[in-house]
């Protein structure tokens, strides 16, 4: 089974730092610099130091995923992508999770009926 970081590439993620802020609940400014690293993104936030935050906390991230679930062919390949989305499901935030599954069960659904 492929890695659900295999198929989708954080690369591609127009992220702001704007939206690292309102992620890590921080003011803007305390941002000194940031990176996309391969697995992460790295901070360096003002009287704190480097921090590293998982692209699956962001919410390009949580549309990618939704978009393999919306698109995949068959229920083979639906549970496949589920299950890989599940093995790293603690990378995850409880939220991002819940939504990931209520579409799963939509393309399950969908997916049974035809």
């Amino acid at each position: 089974m492929q890695p659900i970081r295999h198929r989708i590439n954080p690369n591609t993620f127009v992220i702001t730092l704007r939206q690292i802020a309102k992620h890590l609940r921080i003011p803007q400014e305390r941002i000194l610099n940031w990176e996309k690293w391969h697995n992460v993104l790295w901070v360096h936030i003002k009287g704190i130091g480097g921090y590293f935050v998982s692209y699956r906390q962001i919410e390009q991230w949580i549309a990618a995923c939704r978009t393999l679930i919306r698109y995949c062919p068959n229920l083979d390949a639906l549970d496949r992508l589920w299950q890989s989305i599940c093995i790293e499901a603690q990378r995850y935030t409880p939220e991002a999770l819940s939504r990931l599954e209520i579409i799963y069960q939509q393309r399950y659904v969908y997916l049974s009926n035809r």
